[in-house]
């Protein structure tokens, strides 16, 4: 793992584990966070790889304003693990370069600390060098009831859920597990912890 002045992190974990709340309460310390999912929307827009995922996937993807719906795409993409990988095959170069170029702008302002908030961290290829990986997961009735909770329907969310089976093994790499099954506080007290050993040092030396 690389050190810069700046610390870097990635946050990565299944859908509904709590990772986008993990990375605000980092936030509301002085982090800055880039969520790799808004970066692939902007990706799938880029000409070159919005040409190559339409001649794949065939125009019907695309919404009335000519580009692509995600909620066209998802469910083609969560129920065929083909399908998936051949969208990871078209999407991902792309989108490990772009995220390389926010992280690097992000940290040009110089922030205690810029966090990638990404699923996929550990599939992209080259992915983007951080000093430290982290995992936030639950168990899977949890992660279902927050899904359903946010407004998915029951079988939409355990596809949701099923689609990412895969990444499990990737996501024990990650240096520190967080296990997202207590309250809220219980998660910021474990965001607090993780600031205090590893970003609070670094800022005092500064």
């Amino acid at each position: 793992m690389t050190v810069s002045p700046v610390i870097r992190w990635a946050v990565t974990g299944p859908t509904g584990a709590g990772k986008s709340r993990f990375c605000a309460h980092l936030a509301a310390r002085g982090a800055v966070v880039v969520d790799a999912d808004r970066v692939g929307h902007a990706v799938l827009d880029e000409p070159p790889v919005g040409a190559a995922v339409v001649a794949a996937f065939g125009r019907d993807i695309l919404g009335a304003d000519g580009r692509i719906d995600r909620n066209r795409l998802g469910p083609r993409i969560f129920a065929d693990p083909a399908a998936r990988a051949r969208l990871d095959a078209l999407v991902h170069p792309a989108l490990a370069a772009a995220l390389v170029a926010r992280i690097g702008a992000a940290a040009g302002a110089g922030p205690p600390l810029v966090i990638l908030e990404a699923a996929v961290y550990f599939l992209l290829p080259g992915p983007p060098p951080v000093d430290m990986t982290v995992t936030v997961t639950a168990p899977e009735p949890a992660r279902l009831a927050r899904l359903i909770a946010k407004g998915l329907s029951p079988d939409s969310a355990r596809q949701r859920i099923a689609a990412q089976a895969h990444l499990e093994p990737y996501w024990s790499r990650a240096v520190r597990i967080i296990h997202n099954d207590g309250s809220e506080a219980a998660l910021a007290q474990e965001a607090d912890r993780l600031w205090r050993e590893f970003v609070a040092p670094r800022t005092r030396k500064g």
